[in-house]
């Protein structure tokens, strides 16, 4: 049987054109592998911008990782995600485009109008200086996908960044940004603040400690080994802890702007 990752690993590469709003040149494709196509986005290494404080030649091998971590917790709330060397381009990190149908993960609202299924995050003024609040759902889907975030130090986790496809599945995506040694926590995400880990919480992070620890052991090259061991870190202190952190007050809580 060809699985998505054979498709995108090994098939034809005809480029659709580039994604508009791309801040690193991604492009939009169609892979054909022995009968079988996917469509994908295409983000070439050398179209990378770089960042002053995240090295700009690893940011798709730490996309790279999100995925392998996410697949091996079985969250697989990440799209399918290769790396591969294309003719005329050079390394580029591929990954399963989701056709997404619009959401409300994530909303901004008057505070009086945030519906009960829903976690505010902070209030704020418009432009018109209307005070409104943002919230996010209280699922277990975006439950686990904070805890992934806090385990994995991601820098950006932004309204756009969840996708819906059309069976309602929630995606998350653009994760170049993480996983480095030093907190960068930035997420909307933080509607669980001070809340007590429960059961399954614990289990996905002991799981995850277990893959990293095993990663560290196989000398995985694909993270500099001080960011894995940061985040083994990271895991270890959540579980002593036992509850969802609040941010540490030395960095922006929350990523800008936040769709």
């Amino acid at each position: 049987m060809i699985s998505e990752k054979d498709i995108l690993q090994n098939g034809n590469i005809h480029i659709e054109g580039l994604i508009p709003d791309s801040s690193n040149g991604a492009l939009k494709v169609e892979i054909d592998f022995k009968n079988h196509k996917k469509i994908a986005i295409l983000k070439p290494q050398v179209t990378i911008k770089p960042l002053w404080d995240f090295p700009d030649k690893d940011l798709n091998k730490r996309e790279l990782a999100t995925f392998l971590l996410s697949e091996q917790l079985s969250l697989n709330v990440v799209p399918t995600t290769v790396l591969r060397e294309v003719e005329g381009i050079g390394e580029c990190l591929i990954q399963n485009w989701i056709d997404e149908i619009a959401n409300e993960f994530v909303i901004v609202k008057a505070p009086d109008e945030i519906p009960s299924n829903y976690l505010k995050i902070l209030n704020g003024y418009d432009e018109l200086n209307t005070l409104i609040a943002l919230a996010h759902v209280d699922s277990r889907d975006l439950r686990n996908l904070c805890l992934f975030d806090l385990i994995i130090n991601n820098a950006d986790r932004k309204g756009s960044h969840l996708l819906q496809d059309s069976k309602n599945r929630l995606w998350a995506i653009d994760h170049g940004v993480t996983w480095h040694k030093e907190n960068k926590i930035r997420t909307i995400l933080w509607g669980w603040i001070g809340k007590n880990f429960d059961e399954e919480d614990k289990n996905l992070l002991k799981k995850s400690l277990e893959v990293l620890q095993n990663w560290q052991i196989e000398k995985l090259q694909i993270l500099p080994s001080e960011d894995l061991k940061a985040a083994i870190v990271r895991i270890e202190n959540l579980l002593e802890i036992g509850m969802f952190p609040q941010p540490s007050g030395d960095w922006p809580a929350v990523p800008w702007p936040i769709f």
